[in-house]
Parts: C-alpha cells; structure tokens; sequence
C-alpha cells in the first residue's frame, strides 16, 4: 500500500469518526441544543413530573436544552395529533400507540440506523416491539412502557371461598367465577364472580375479546392485511372455529339461562364494582392499579397473570404498547432521536417506570421486576403482550362492543353477530 492509499484511507476513517461524534453530539459545541438551544416538544399520556428528573439530567450535558411536553388523553389523541401536523405545529417526539400504528405510520420517521437498529430492538425488547419496525426493518419507535390485560383478584373474596391462589387456565376461571357469584333471594347478582358477556357496563370488553381470539389462535387480519376474522382452522384434521368458541365463552357468563352466569347489564362499571368489593374478578390494565388503589385503600386485591388456554405453548395476553417516535413533521428530527436515545437506555428506561409505577419493555431490564409481588406480575404479562393490527382502534372497538352486546340480547346467531362484525371490519 502506497503513502497515497494510506493517506486517503485515514482521511476517509476520520471523516467517518467526526461524524459519529457530531450525530451523538459528543464532540464539544455540537451537543443537542448547542449554543443557540433547542426546545423539544414531546407528547405523552403521564404527568409531566413522570419525566421531569430525565429531562433535567439530559440537560446538564447539553446547553440550552429544554422539552415542552404536553399530556394528551388518549381518546382525543388521533385528532389532536392529525390538527397539529396540519398547522405546522407537530410535535418533536410522541409517545405513540401501537394500535395507531397501521393507520398512521406513514407520518412517523425512521431512526437514524447509527442510533437505532432493527437489531437492536428485537434483541433488547420484548417480542411485541417488532410492530414498531418499518417494511425494511426501519425503526419507527422505540419501545417505552407497554399496558397489557391482567388479571384483578379480590383477596377476600378469595379467602373466603377457601381459594388460595388466582386461576391459571380459563377452565379454573370458570370454576372460580361460579363459586364467587352470589345472587339475592330476587336471583339479581349481589356479588359477581367475574365481569364478562356485555359491553356496555365493562370497559375493556373489546380487548378481553381479541385478547381471547389471540389465545385461541384467531388472527382477525393477517399479514396481508385481510380480514380473516372467523375463518375455520385445520389443525390435526379437526375444523375448529376460534372465534366462535371465544364469543360463546364469553357471552355465557351474562346469559341467565346459564349455570355460569355472574354479571348483567343491570350491574355497574365492572370497574367500579369491583372497587367497591362487589366483583371478584375484573380484567385490567397496569395503569388501572394505581387507580383502583386510590380508590379505594381498603381494598385488598392483587395482580395476576391472564389466564390461558390449556396446554397453552406460549402465554398471551393482549393490550397496547407505546413508543417512542418522531413525526416527518418535526422541525427537530436529529435532537429528537438523540434525546430518545437517551430515554430509552435501561436505567433511564426503569427510572421513568419506576416514577409511573409500571415496568420498562426492555429485556435486560425485566428480571429486576421479579423481586416484587406486583410488578413481577407486570413484567411477566409485558412479556406475553401480543399484538394484532388494528386498522381503527376507536371504530373497532365499537365493531366489538356491538358484537358481543348483539349476542348477549339475542338479536343474532353466533355466526350471523360474527359475519356482521367481519363486514364492519373489512369496510375499515
């Protein structure tokens, strides 16, 4: 190699070098804000005090640096998000919703691939986080916090019936439900074993039924994108249709006519219920917890882990994750991504978790959960997350409510409520 090979050969390795440190901000006076400043805005779903200690920690290796972050409801954060952009007003980093992400993924950036890969995320992050990567494995979001369904349990109901333990399969649930239902001498249900079969008093009533169609192995929309809810499977020359079964399960535990009835329309919020100690089992997420607790101190309750299918291969459970990511229309993409960096490292990604009481998504992260009784069981269901892709989450969940409200007044057949809600589907 001649003195001009190696001349040019070093030339291009610094090059190459300077701009690594420029892009993370490492060599002096090109840090994330620099002299002149910069002020992110960042939206999520938490308080601002949940991120105030990272933002000020962040701020003390980079000048100027300021974030302007706004809580969002999650019921008005599509428009929210759609009127900023069109005003120019987008914000610089959103805590997005994985069942947003098929309808709008096309207004989120990808991740400069010197700070984040496809790699990265599916070896650092729980399995649900691949939703996240792009049609060429570009990454549209970096995982945060996820909300699973789980599993409430009335401790005293429990011990009073002699139960020690929550149920593990969907058999012992059953079991249990029956045992707990108390009806008054009218046969109206004073105390209900578990809140299933309408959708009108139980908020999470669609997510407890695609959660069961994802157990059960009904898919609702594959890969391709077609609606493929209630089509039969073949397994081991057995027709098996999932997505009847799951609907059926359900909705016997509102039909009077049932030995396994232990709810009705005439009851109140299954929340609210079983906050008042008068529902023994309720189907919650993590971010429900804190809220029950404040509620109601006196309550004694736990968390447990989703029950399953028997002889289940894997556990399932299902909810929503949210991730970090950037809007095409920010005016800040590189202090923005370089900012998530920062938040998504595993001790900055527990202290957020730690300040909002849930469990960060990261794998090296998880096994410090174990150690306590409740968040081990958070960590645990964070792991059996399994996501499907919503086109519309705010119209399919109402294509769900009324599928299982049809089928618990009878206006249809099993099959007939099940065709109709394909049709409302595949109009999306």
């Amino acid at each position: 190699m001649d003195k001009l090979q190696i001349i040019i050969i070093g030339g291009a390795v610094i090059i190459v070098v300077i701009a690594v440190l420029v892009v993370t901000g490492i060599v002096p006076g090109l840090k994330v804000g620099g002299e002149s400043g910069v002020s992110l805005a960042v939206w999520g779903f938490d308080n601002e005090s949940a991120l105030r200690d990272l933002v000020l920690k962040y701020a003390e290796a980079h000048q100027n640096f300021d974030v302007r972050y706004s809580k969002k409801d999650r019921a008005n954060f599509e428009s929210d998000f759609l009127n900023a952009i069109a005003r120019g007003e987008a914000p610089d980093i959103v805590v997005f919703p994985s069942d947003y992400l098929n309808k709008h993924k096309d207004k989120l950036s990808a991740a400069p691939t010197i700070l984040f890969t496809e790699r990265e995320i599916s070896q650092q992050y729980i399995e649900a986080a691949s939703v996240f990567l792009g049609a060429k494995n570009e990454v549209l979001g970096v995982p945060f916090y996820a909300e699973p369904l789980m599993l409430f349990i009335n401790n005293d109901i429990f011990t009073k019936n002699f139960i020690a333990s929550p149920p593990k399969t969907w058999d012992e649930f059953l079991n249990d439900a029956a045992k707990f239902t108390k009806k008054d001498s009218s046969g109206n249900i004073a105390i209900s074993g578990a809140a299933l079969g309408r959708a009108e008093n139980i908020e999470n009533a669609p997510l407890i039924l695609t959660t069961l169609f994802l157990q059960s192995g009904e898919k609702i929309i594959n890969n391709l994108g077609e609606v493929v809810l209630n089509e039969p499977l073949n397994i081991g020359g057995v027709t098996l249709h999932p997505a009847e079964s799951s609907l059926q399960f359900i909705t016997d535990f509102a039909n009077p006519k049932k030995n396994s009835q232990s709810w009705s329309g005439a009851l109140p919020e299954a929340k609210d219920a079983f906050i008042n100690g008068e529902l023994a089992m309720y189907f919650g997420k993590i971010s429900e917890h804190n809220e029950i607790k404040n509620k109601n101190v006196h309550l004694s309750f736990s968390a447990a882990l989703l029950p399953q299918l028997a002889d289940t291969t894997r556990p399932i459970t299902g909810g929503v994750m949210f991730a970090l990511a950037v809007p095409k229309a920010s005016k800040a993409q590189q202090q923005a991504w370089q900012f998530i960096q920062f938040l998504s490292s595993a001790e900055n990604s527990a202290s957020y978790a730690d300040k909002t009481g849930n469990v960060s998504t990261r794998r090296d992260v998880l096994p410090v959960y174990q150690k306590e009784s409740t968040r081990s069981v958070f960590a645990n269901s964070v792991l059996a997350l399994k996501l499907w892709p919503d086109p519309d989450p705010m119209r399919t969940d109402q294509i769900f409510r009324t599928l299982i409200e049809d089928m618990a007044v009878g206006r249809f057949t099993l099959r007939d409520s099940l065709e109709k809600a394909k049709a409302r589907l595949q109009e999306i």
